[in-house]
């Protein structure tokens, strides 16, 4: 049902091509609604995905340091798994992202509808899953919120990794070690053992972490730990889970092999992603076991991608630019096209 009372995108932004149909959901500092968006180029028009960031209402820790960070990272990420950015643009206090509406909604809400899900699917969501991972940490990124809510699905049932809210860029240190990370970041059900422990820790690692509860979370319709903070500590240094009983039977070997490499304790020990995509268990389909264009032409990208100390700067100067003129936007991410009168407008 429509929320009457609001307007969340704004005039000036609409001039642009862009129609709010409807509110999809709610965040902490955003809330995403689905538009329509049509070219003045006279194109088919898309339905998009917006997310609107409202900075007035935003912590000062998260509008000074994720909300750039973010932006700088949307810039980057072009990958056939991760959710498409169309624009980004800001118009006062309000920063709106506009990406591809995911139509079959997220991988959360999939399990809810139709139960745990079985290997064959999994293998082909997994293996897309951990080449958008590699994607990002071959770029120096790393996510960091990895969850089911947070993998959408196409009308063609492919994931789109999203919400990169959390994510930023890491160096690899002279003697090949990651950057490491303090800051506590993500859902707590898919925290790695080493944030939990409030100490430094390799997001890379946590980050497949997270994907082993993931995957775990679509077998069982379960987490692998419960309890309070020192309690789930304790379980996943103890390696104390297990799978549900009347699905343990179900899975294959190569599956649980995988999953519990995921869920090692130890990060120094733990799989990393390009060993989850030769594992036994995503071989076992030949269809999975080279890369298609699109996936190869991406990883080809990251591999020679090179982060520039400017990016940053820029976004965090675009964010505090403030327009002049009421018709007027800041333009963050241009559109793949604008017409003449909209281009007039833009700074």
């Amino acid at each position: 049902m429509p929320f009457v009372s609001e307007q969340p995108i704004p005039p000036q932004v609409e001039a642009l091509g862009y129609r709010w149909i409807r509110r999809l959901s709610e965040g902490s500092f955003s809330k995403v609604h689905l538009t329509e968006y049509s070219s003045s180029a006279g194109h088919q028009s898309e339905m998009l995905a917006c997310k609107v960031i409202d900075t007035k209402k935003c912590s000062e820790k998260f509008r000074k340091r994720f909300l750039p960070r973010e932006l700088t990272v949307l810039l980057h990420v072009r990958h056939p798994y991760i959710v498409r950015i169309q624009a980004i643009i800001k118009c006062r206090s309000k920063v709106c992202i506009f990406m591809r509406y995911a139509e079959m909604g997220d991988l959360l809400s999939f399990l809810v509808q139709h139960g745990p899900l079985r290997e064959p699917q999994m293998r082909i969501w997994c293996r897309q899953l951990a080449l958008a991972i590699q994607y990002l940490h071959t770029s120096g990124i790393v996510h960091r919120d990895l969850k089911c809510e947070n993998v959408l699905l196409s009308a063609n049932f492919n994931v789109k990794l999203t919400d990169f809210g959390f994510a930023r860029y890491v160096t690899e240190q002279p003697n090949q070690r990651v950057q490491m990370s303090s800051t506590f970041c993500g859902s707590f059900d898919y925290s790695a053992p080493e944030l939990l422990k409030g100490q430094p820790y390799n997001p890379k690692a946590s980050d497949v972490w997270a994907l082993g509860v993931l995957l775990y979370i679509l077998f069982n319709k379960s987490v692998p730990f419960k309890g309070k903070t020192r309690q789930v500590y304790q379980q996943q240094m103890a390696r104390a889970w297990k799978f549900r009983s009347h699905v343990s039977s179900t899975l294959s070997p190569e599956v649980k092999s995988l999953i519990r490499n995921l869920l090692e304790p130890n990060p120094l020990v733990r799989w990393t992603i390009e060993e989850v995509l030769v594992c036994d268990w995503l071989v076992q389909d030949r269809r999975l076991r080279s890369l298609n264009a699109a996936e190869f032409a991406a990883l080809a990208e990251a591999r020679v991608f090179t982060r520039h100390s400017t990016d940053m700067n820029q976004v965090q100067a675009k964010l505090q630019h403030t327009e002049t003129s009421e018709r007027s936007v800041t333009v963050i991410k241009e559109q793949p096209e604008s017409g003449t009168n909209a281009a007039a407008v833009l700074h």
